[in-house]
């Protein structure tokens, strides 16, 4: 897997994507997951293959899990300084 990339998409690529239904979250799930391939001109190309799809995938229902064990924690933050202060179960 290769990071998320921050990119603006060309006036092309807009067009593209509008006529082909491919959507910018979906861009950015390629760019993510997707494996990349050098072209000609150094331009790289990012694909979803199968292994690619199985691992987001499993990493998509790990990120579930964690999320169901954490509904009700809490942490507090010092913005300031960037650092995380205290962890705890939290009671409404």
């Amino acid at each position: 897997m290769t990071g998320g990339k921050n990119m603006n998409l060309s006036n092309h690529c807009l067009t593209r994507c509008k006529q082909r239904g491919i959507k910018q979250s979906n861009i950015e799930l390629i760019l993510s997951f997707g494996s990349k391939i050098r072209k000609p001109g150094g331009v790289f190309e990012y694909y979803i293959s199968n292994k690619d799809r199985q691992e987001a995938i499993q990493f998509f229902k790990r990120c579930i899990q964690s999320l169901d064990k954490l509904n009700g924690k809490a942490v507090i933050v010092n913005e300031d300084s960037e650092q995380i202060i205290t962890a705890y179960h939290k009671t409404e």
